[in-house]
């Protein structure tokens, strides 16, 4: 069986929920990319990490993959994006 090579890439996007357990809470979650592109976010590796910051923007390297017509990563590395504040007080 030949092993497919697989190259780490670099997605920026929103973290959002995917699938709920009957308790409402987040179990499956993917990243939205600004290229309006899916990528659903495997458990192993970090992607579990990522659970924790649904609807923060994040810059993910990892492996993609094709599963079930479906873009798949898992995430070697992962950064939070830091929101930008607004100057209030810009200049006149």
């Amino acid at each position: 069986m030949k092993k497919e090579k697989t190259k780490m890439s670099i997605i920026r996007g929103v973290v959002i929920p995917m699938e709920w357990d009957d308790q409402g809470n987040v179990v499956r979650i993917a990243i939205s990319s600004h290229d309006e592109k899916e990528y659903v976010v495997e458990r192993e590796g970090k992607g579990s990490e990522l659970l924790a910051f649904i609807r923060k923007e994040v810059e993910v390297g990892g492996e993609i993959k094709e599963e079930d017509h479906k873009k798949v990563i898992k995430v070697k590395k992962y950064q939070v994006k830091k929101a930008e504040v607004p100057e209030s007080q810009g200049s006149r």
